[in-house]
């Protein structure tokens, strides 16, 4: 009988020796498109990290997260093929060191949806703080994507006036600030002066609230007016899935000195060479009439909302000014 008790004793050991962990309960799945998912469970107290492996249902290869945080409770699970039902589960550790860990949890099943790509149409808008001019002034550039479309490669923005204060910077000054806003993540990044070479040109890093450098992009002062330029880190699968970005400089953009329009130009292109290019036009203004210089040449013309409906001048607002000589453009007004 005391062997047997010893046999009992060895077998308990091994098969749950290990779990010195409360093992994870509550899980579920949420966002699941055709190649991503989040992982959810409810959180654990006194836990150090977690560890999810997930696979195809099925099959016998188990891919791995790791790294994720103690006080975490959701994991966006990357790279998931459509039409396809996947099964993943969770450990918890209670120490740095993976000594004291949990047994897997139960496993959680889902199957990810069809994709079906969006047309590569990116929202741009591109605005000043104010249009006085020769005054420095905050710059802002947003552009938006939708769920689907074929992410963006590389983008160049340009104006035909005004230009960047680089010669003020040096390495490190703060410039600005961005926001990115995804379906999984929320990022405010701090703009700084990174390489300065000479006047007219600088590179922009950017960094998270850690301080950790997660991008750059590059200003320049070219042909009478500015040019920012980037390119994006690809992700592997070529489509989005939906974000907005803000970029804002603060006061590092200096108004042309004269009456008139000053127009910016987006060319974007996307992962798989698709282009689209916008233009953005505001109204510098060297006198105490905004709307005496919105006319050029003496050129009539009507003004409409973005609807197409006809409308009367406003200001913080975006216009579309219909010229008599048939010209278009989309004017943003702002208060002075």
């Amino acid at each position: 009988m005391k062997k047997i008790i010893i046999i009992l004793l060895i077998l308990i050991n091994s098969n749950y020796g290990f779990s010195q962990c409360t093992q994870a309960t509550g899980l579920y799945t949420t966002n699941i498109n055709y190649n991503n998912a989040l992982a959810n469970w409810t959180p654990l107290s006194n836990v150090d990290h977690y560890k999810i492996h997930y696979k195809v249902y099925g099959s016998s290869t188990w891919g791995n997260l790791g790294n994720i945080g103690g006080l975490d409770s959701v994991r966006n699970l990357p790279l998931l093929q459509p039409n396809t039902t996947y099964e993943w589960e969770i450990m918890s550790f209670c120490d740095s060191t993976n000594q004291m860990a949990s047994i897997w949890s139960t496993t959680d099943t889902f199957t990810t949806g069809t994709f079906i790509p969006s047309i590569f149409n990116p929202i741009i808008t591109n605005s000043i703080g104010n249009n006085n001019c020769n005054t420095p002034t905050n710059l802002s550039l947003y552009i938006s994507q939708s769920l689907n479309e074929p992410d963006i490669g590389t983008s160049i923005i340009t104006s035909d006036g005004g230009s960047f204060n680089i010669q003020a910077l040096s390495t490190g000054d703060s410039v600005g600030y961005a926001i990115m806003n995804t379906s999984t993540q929320n990022i405010s990044a701090t703009l700084k002066a990174g390489i300065i070479a000479g006047q007219n040109y600088a590179t922009i890093n950017s960094y998270d609230s850690s301080g950790n450098l997660i991008g750059f992009f590059v200003i320049e002062n070219v042909n009478g007016g500015i040019k920012v330029s980037s390119t994006s880190a690809s992700d592997g699968n070529n489509y989005t899935s939906g974000f907005t970005s803000e970029v804002h400089f603060t006061n590092l953009f200096i108004n042309p000195n004269i009456n008139g329009p000053l127009q910016f130009y987006s060319d974007i292109q996307s992962e798989l060479s698709h282009q689209i290019n916008d233009t953005t036009t505001v109204i510098i203004s060297c006198t105490s009439s905004i709307l005496e210089n919105s006319t050029e040449n003496n050129l009539s013309f009507e003004i409409y909302d973005l609807l197409g409906k006809k409308t009367k001048y406003k200001e913080n607002s975006v216009l579309i000014y219909k010229y008599s000589n048939g010209e278009i453009r989309k004017i943003i007004t702002q208060r002075k």
